[in-house]
């Protein structure tokens, strides 16, 4: 039987309600022993406990060769920086980090960040997702991926991108049933030593306003120019 706040969180979550101290999502893993409980939450604030948890994290994807921005395991020193930044994004309302925890402590984590203010404002990329290995498989990914989908199109992104390394393909299918369509391959665009791997960019629209007049990529418009001959 589970614990009664356990399972009234479990029965909110598929009635299509959030608890209220659950951020975003909740999951539950049935384990033969303990049962862990998934929550999401939004670096607010920094801490030596959330360092450390999200070193943990980072250090283990990055030993087993994740393409998540560093070619070996970053220093605490460096995490706590990097924190930092995604900290001050968050209160500048243009980007944040999702932490995924349980009662062990955080295993899985992903960034969005809206474009600079302008043209291009209305679009956001989705970075750093990754799941610590002893937690794959688990659905950890597609949490943190909706929290991070579902909080940008709160704050009015219109269209979301990411990249992927090219032969992550588990990470590509995740992503798919996420919603998002491959738009380009950069080929060579990630060096590994003597490794060259491709860079698959993705993307999925979440919404266009009513008024908006869909050009695409024909010739005419604003910053147009004249198709010349050869």
């Amino acid at each position: 039987m589970l614990p009664p706040e356990v399972r009234e969180a479990y029965t909110n979550r598929h009635r299509g309600g959030v608890p209220s101290e659950t951020h975003h999502c909740l999951m539950l893993d049935t384990h033969p022993v303990s049962i862990q409980v998934f929550r999401i939450h939004w670096l607010d604030h920094l801490d030596d406990q959330t360092i450390d948890e999200v070193h943990r994290v980072v250090s283990a994807v990055v030993e087993l060769g994740g393409a998540v921005g560093w070619l070996q395991p970053p220093a605490r020193t460096v995490v706590g920086q990097w924190l930092s930044e995604w900290q001050s994004a968050k209160i500048t309302g243009r980007g944040g980090l999702a932490l995924c925890r349980d009662n062990e402590g955080i295993q899985a984590l992903g960034c969005w960040r809206a474009g600079p203010a302008g043209a291009m404002a209305h679009v956001v990329e989705l970075t750093k997702i990754m799941v610590h290995p002893d937690w794959r498989g688990r659905g950890l990914g597609r949490m943190v991926v909706n929290a991070l989908i579902d909080t940008a199109e709160s704050h009015g992104a219109e269209l979301l991108t990411l990249g992927v390394r090219g032969n992550n393909h588990g990470a590509q299918a995740l992503y798919e049933t996420c919603g998002f369509k491959t738009w380009g391959v950069l080929p060579n665009g990630v060096a590994v030593g003597d490794d060259r791997f491709d860079v698959v960019r993705m993307c999925r629209q979440v919404r266009l306003p009513p008024s908006a007049v869909i050009h695409g990529s024909t010739a005419g418009g604003l910053g147009g120019s004249p198709i010349r001959s050869a």
